[in-house]
This record gives C-alpha cells, sequence and structure tokens, in this order.
C-alpha cells in the first residue's frame, strides 16, 4: 500500500502510540484488500460501544486509547448504548446490574475524553452536524442501517465498518480507499421492479420484506438500482434497515433519491419482484394475537414518527400492549410537549440512548411485534416470538 510521508510518520509512532497502533489496524486491512492507497474521511460514527456487546475487552481497548491523551482527528458520533442513561430502569423486563452500568459508564467517559459527540443513536444522518457533510465525501460509518442510508440517501461515501474499524479510523482520520469509496463500485448494473398494483401501497413492513428478498437476489458487488417510488423518509430508513439486517448490501441506488447520475440504460439485467411474494412473507410474520409488546424505533424513530404513533393511540382506552418507543435525545427535544404528556398518559415508553437489540432486553416469554424489519431479525434470533405490524395499523392491532 503507498502511504504518504505524513501517513508514515503516524505509523511509525512519531505522532504517538495510539495514533500508530490505529493506523497499523487500518493499513493491515486494507493491505489485506489489496487497497491501493489511504484516504482522508470528514467524520465517523461509532458503532459497538455497548457494553454489552463488546465487554470487559471493548471496555479496555478504548479507555487505553483514552488514557493516552489521543483526541479523535475528526468528529465523531456514537451509536446506541444498553440503557437510557436518563434512567437506568425504563426498559421494561430489562435489568442493569451495577457491573454493567461501570462498564458502560467507563465507555463513555473514555469516548468522551477523546471528542465523541455522545449522541448515542444509530440514526447519524438526523443530526444537524451530519447536514454539513459535503455530498461525495468519504467517511468511516459503523451501524449498518446508517451506512445504506449514508451511501443511498446523503450520497456519502463509507463501506460496512465494524465498530473497531470506525473508531481507529476516527483517531488517525484516515480509511483505506476501498469498495464505495470508489465512484465506478457505485455504479449499479441491475435494475428491480416491484410489480404491484397501484392500490398495492407501500409501507413499513412491506418494504422491510423487499430488503430481505432484495438481500437474497443481488448477489454482485455492485449496488442494486430499485425502480420504485418511496414517498416517505420512514420507508427509506427502514429498506436501509433491513438490507444491513438481512445481508450484506451496503448501498441501493433508488430512483428519485440518490442523489446520483445513473445511465438507466447502461443496467444490463431487470429483475422482477412480484408483489405476491412479499403478500406471502407479510401474511407469515403478521401477529396472530394481540402482543405483549409494541415496539417502534429500531432504527431509532424521528420525530414525525413518534406524533404519527400518538396520533394513532389518540382514542384508543385501555392499551393492553406494553408500548416502546426507542429514539435519540435529539429528537425527544423536537417532539411537543402535549404529545409527550400524551404517550406518558397511555404508559407509552419513549426511551431514549437504547434498543431492545443493543440492551439487555430478553425476555423470551413475550410477544412482540415491530414495524422494524431490523428488529425483527435480530430479536428473533435471540429465539423470541417476533411479528411485523406497520405503524398504520397500530390502532387496528390494539381493538383486535
Amino acid at each position: 500500500m503507498y502511504l504518504t510521508k505524513e501517513e508514515e510518520k503516524m505509523l511509525n509512532g512519531e505522532y504517538g502510540w495510539a495514533i500508530s497502533k490505529a493506523l497499523k489496524v487500518i493499513v493491515s486491512i486494507g493491505e489485506s484488500l489489496d487497497a491501493e492507497k489511504l484516504i482522508n474521511i470528514s467524520h465517523a460514527h461509532i458503532s459497538g460501544v455497548s457494553y454489552g456487546n463488546i465487554g470487559e475487552p471493548g471496555r479496555k481497548l478504548i479507555k487505553e486509547f483514552a488514557d493516552s491523551g489521543v483526541k479523535f482527528s475528526v468528529k465523531a458520533t456514537v451509536n446506541p448504548i444498553g440503557y437510557d442513561t436518563m434512567d437506568y430502569d425504563s426498559m421494561p423486563f430489562t435489568k442493569i446490574d451495577r457491573t454493567y452500568l461501570k462498564g458502560q459508564e467507563d465507555i463513555l467517559m473514555s469516548l468522551k475524553k477523546m471528542g465523541a459527540n455522545l449522541t448515542l443513536s444509530c440514526t447519524p444522518y438526523y443530526l444537524p452536524e451530519v447536514n454539513y457533510i459535503e455530498k461525495g465525501s468519504s467517511v468511516a460509518w459503523g451501524e449498518s442501517n446508517a451506512v445504506v442510508y449514508g451511501n443511498s440517501v446523503l450520497g456519502l461515501k463509507t463501506n460496512r465498518e465494524g465498530g473497531p474499524i470506525s473508531l481507529m479510523a476516527a483517531i488517525t482520520g484516515k480509511i483505506y480507499y476501498y469498495g464505495l469509496h470508489i465512484e465506478e463500485n457505485r455504479i449499479p448494473n441491475t435494475r428491480y421492479v416491484i410489480r404491484r398494483p397501484d392500490d398495492y401501497e407501500l409501507n413499513e413492513v412491506r418494504v422491510g420484506i423487499i430488503g430481505e428478498i432484495l438481500s437474497k437476489l443481488h448477489n454482485n458487488e455492485k449496488p442494486p438500482f430499485l425502480d420504485e417510488y418511496l414517498n416517505n423518509d420512514t420507508l427509506v430508513k427502514e429498506l436501509s434497515a433491513s438490507l444491513g439486517a438481512a445481508g450484506n448490501i451496503a448501498m441501493i441506488v433508488i430512483k428519485g433519491i440518490t442523489p446520483q447520475k445513473i445511465d438507466e440504460n447502461k443496467l444490463k439485467e431487470t429483475v422482477i419482484i412480484d408483489y405476491n411474494d412479499i403478500k406471502i412473507r407479510e401474511e407469515e410474520i403478521k401477529p396472530s394475537e394481540v402482543p405483549d409488546i409494541i415496539y417502534f424505533g429500531c432504527p431509532h424513530a424521528n420525530k414525525d414518527e413518534i406524533e404519527k404513533i400518538a396520533n394513532q393511540l389518540k382514542n384508543i382506552e385501555n392499551v393492553k400492549s406494553q408500548i416502546i418507543i426507542t429514539t435519540s435525545r435529539e429528537q425527544i427535544s423536537k417532539v411537543r410537549k402535549e404529545v409527550l404528556s400524551m404517550l406518558k398518559e397511555k404508559n407509552v415508553r419513549l426511551i431514549g440512548d437504547t434498543c431492545l437489540i443493543v440492551s439487555p432486553f430478553g425476555y423470551k416469554g413475550l410477544s412482540i411485534a415491530t414495524n422494524s424489519y431490523k428488529a425483527y431479525f435480530y430479536l428473533s434470533k435471540k429465539g423470541m416470538n417476533v411479528s411485523l405490524i406497520s405503524i398504520d395499523s397500530l390502532k387496528e392491532v390494539l381493538k383486535s
């Protein structure tokens, strides 16, 4: 791999142990991928920060970097952790013990010491600071849904980096020139068309299933081209999350949304996805009873989604299911006070900083309904009984 003189100094320890160690990791991986060089990044989103996921080895590594005095070279945001920092006991059926709490607090203190913005959200694309990143810029993002959304909607360039790599990239300000950082690798050659009647509207559940189908059908390194109109951001977000959970697709070119000029005449193949296949899968994973828990916010819910959920609940009395919404502090701050009061009256748990997937939540005897294919995918793997519903069907589910 070609390194500049500055990068050689970094690697050789002239800027300290931490930068040298972090760059050695990036160079080693880059060389294994035959990357020709390193490139600068403008932002890092660090995933893998939940103590439940990385445990003592992860805590010690991050603390070791922080104690060295190194600071992040670029702006860095941080993924959710295992609990709500303002109410440790807010997640139902979840116990946070002292060891977990201490380990998580150490991780947060270390990240803050290095200069991270402790956003604790899996939707960095909603943060004001990300709006200032120039389209076409290279970033190093962990968190699979954010990677797909960043590439596909914001026009940023990132591969699907693991937590440790996004951490090393934040320290060095560098990443290997590989994959989706290379312009030609972002140009699709396969078009996917959803064959559906006009009255078959797409919702979060259906786009999640489309993501599952695409992950099975698409087997080349170029991003798929989706020739389908997605009329709101929730659909785009849930499709991004589904692609990230069900497979390894890190970018999708969506007609009318992805800020990238595509010559559709150069697409080599067209694949039809029939809506009947979506309907069959939707039927398989719909609730068979009123669920114990209804969960929204994976990826984190935005202000509009929170208010839409509240509107669905407005005229329903005696809600039997425990409704949980996970989101970021930044989005909670935007929700109207009357909406927050109404959610509290309905015993809806609006929880910040975490989500069911990265928290110690794991009660297997409960039935859970969610609008998130990602939550369905990961909670099912934990042995839980999970079904899919859209926000628009919430009222119907609760009244059944």
